[in-house]
């Protein structure tokens, strides 16, 4: 008789899913922790021009001011984000990273002295990517995804905007002005690639 041992598989870095559902899932297990009496999370967020909240850029994407919060974030999210894997995913991730190191640094330089924290940087990068890449790319598959993002998202214009104290405004703009960035150097290099192809 023969045994076969069953071995947990870890999804890998390149699968959407494991993209997409382990950052919510990241992002939710730390509100639970800071729903916990007495821990204060939110801390750890982007306090601009104190050296002690230059770290807050690693940390402030994942934490979120309430349930309210982060339930907001997610849906838009998982939205934006399943339209950057329809890319790659390794493209998804590089956009991640930059939108939220770059966004993240530009509000610890120029945004309010309050604590920033929340996925909504990340995602208003996503936004800005999304757009610009497809205007610039102007292939067929980019210019669809780029006006599905418009159309269901066209109210984000206004949260770059400062409307209410409580709301980081900052992280919405230097994240939107972040993805911009990064989706013009990527279509330009996108469609010089294209054109040494012919």
């Amino acid at each position: 008789m023969s045994t076969q041992k069953s071995s947990l598989r870890i999804p890998p870095l390149s699968s959407k899913r494991f993209a997409i559902v382990g950052i919510i899932l990241l992002c939710t297990l730390l509100q639970i922790i800071n729903s916990l009496p007495g821990i204060n999370l939110n801390g750890l967020g982007i306090y601009p021009r104190s050296l002690s909240g230059l770290s807050g850029i690693f940390f402030a994407p994942f934490l979120h001011g309430g349930w309210v919060h982060l339930l907001s974030n997610l849906i838009p999210f998982a939205v934006l984000a399943w339209l950057v894997c329809q890319y790659t995913v390794k493209r998804f991730w590089g956009i991640f990273i930059f939108t939220a190191l770059v966004g993240g640094l530009l509000v610890w330089l120029f945004g309010r002295a309050n604590i920033h924290v929340g996925l909504s940087g990340v995602i208003y990068g996503l936004w800005g990517f999304l757009i610009c890449y497809g205007i610039m790319r102007r292939s067929f598959k980019a210019i669809v995804i780029s006006v599905a993002v418009v159309f269901l998202y066209s109210g984000f214009i206004w949260g770059v905007l400062p409307q209410r104290v409580h709301v980081s405004f900052e992280s919405h703009l230097f994240g939107a002005i972040s993805g911009i960035i990064i989706g013009y150097y990527l279509a330009k290099h996108d469609r010089k690639h294209d054109s040494s192809q012919l």
